[in-house]
């Protein structure tokens, strides 16, 4: 996996267990500053047969509320791979995590294994934690002992351009 230069070094710092809890949040803070908005329409837009238009407009819908939930513990992190594709996350989508969501079973996550990132369905199994891909071609990741695993946020949203 290709990662940017900070991200590697970071990754690799965590790997050789140099790095303190406070270096990887000095990192990842991310704080909206600007806040956007874009009017909102009322009316929803079919994807089948046209409605008629409403002239109606909702409040104005501001970015940082829709894809952010917090703020402090949110960062983003582009995808790589088609592992995923079934559950929607394609190559180069944008995936935004939060990190103060703990995992439970069926979410998404972004985790660290072995010093590699990886983004998996998290499942837990008996005990055992399985991290899944949404795409047949893909085997399950067993998380057995004395491997090296840490989830680094929950996987909240899902970002592609066209």
């Amino acid at each position: 996996m290709r990662l940017p230069i900070p991200v590697a070094n970071l990754a690799r710092r965590f790997a050789a267990g140099t790095i303190r809890a406070g270096d990887i949040n000095a990192f990842l803070d991310v704080e909206g500053v600007t806040r956007m908005t874009v009017p909102l329409m009322m009316a929803t837009a079919s994807c089948g047969f046209p409605s008629p238009a409403d002239d109606y407009l909702d409040r104005p819908l501001d970015f940082n509320e829709l894809i952010i939930e917090n703020p402090a513990a949110t960062f983003a992190v582009r995808s790589a791979g088609e592992s995923m594709i079934d559950a929607g996350i394609f190559p180069n989508d944008i995936c935004v995590v939060n990190r103060a969501k703990s995992p439970v079973h069926g979410c998404i996550v972004l985790a660290l294994i072995d010093g590699e990132f990886t983004i998996k369905r998290y499942w837990v199994k008996a005990g055992t934690i399985i991290l899944h891909p949404e795409n047949k071609a893909f085997r399950d990741i067993v998380i057995e002992d004395g491997r090296e695993f840490e989830v680094w946020g929950v996987i909240t949203r899902s970002i592609r351009m066209f």
